[in-house]
């Protein structure tokens, strides 16, 4: 039997439920804007009734600060303590724990994710930058539909397959965006 378990991480990680929201937040935290071009200072776990379910597990942020502006071309990002290459950030460190499962043991391969717009997956968020990496990665992803979906490395037979990711998003114009999901596609053999 196949159990998908996402996770926000942070301090105490803050498990993900079918019904609950990650939330892009500005720097004042849960329900805080995001200026029109620029990216998230918090990341939060919303739950269906509107509450802030990751609220003291001081959760992790990862905020695109540039596509190729690090050592050698590397995209950069802010974690919480300034400006560094992506592929510096551990999997402690990454916002988004997406565990699969599986019993008997499986390998992991044609691995996607993206975000669109909640109902068609060719069709990206509307008014939203959506960037995506896999740990280690050196660049981030626009990973807006499944045309431009992030591929993520293949993982051999296990009962037990983590990913780690760096996720961040940007408001393209003024008001509220809660009309995009993110969709994560694998094949298991």
């Amino acid at each position: 039997m196949a159990t998908y378990i996402w996770t926000l991480q942070g301090v105490t990680p803050t498990v993900i439920d079918a019904t609950d929201i990650i939330q892009f937040a500005g720097a004042g935290g849960f329900d805080t804007a995001i200026t029109v071009g620029s990216y998230n200072d918090t990341t939060h776990v919303e739950s269906s009734v509107g509450a802030d379910d990751s609220s003291g597990n001081t959760p992790n942020n990862t905020k695109w600060i540039s596509d190729a502006g690090g050592t050698g071309g590397d995209s950069q990002a802010d974690w919480g303590d300034g400006t560094e290459d992506i592929d510096a950030i551990l999997d402690a460190e990454c916002p988004l724990k997406i565990n699969f499962a599986h019993s008997p043991a499986v390998a992991v391969s044609s691995h996607i994710i993206y975000a669109y717009d909640g109902t068609t997956p060719a069709t990206g968020p509307t008014e939203v930058d959506f960037q995506i990496a896999e740990q280690a990665d050196t660049n981030w992803t626009e990973a807006e539909g499944s045309g431009a979906a992030l591929g993520v490395t293949d993982s051999g037979s296990a009962t037990s397959h983590d990913f780690y990711f760096l996720i961040s998003a940007s408001p393209t114009t003024v008001g509220e965006k809660t009309a995009f999901k993110i969709r994560d596609e694998l094949t298991y053999t």
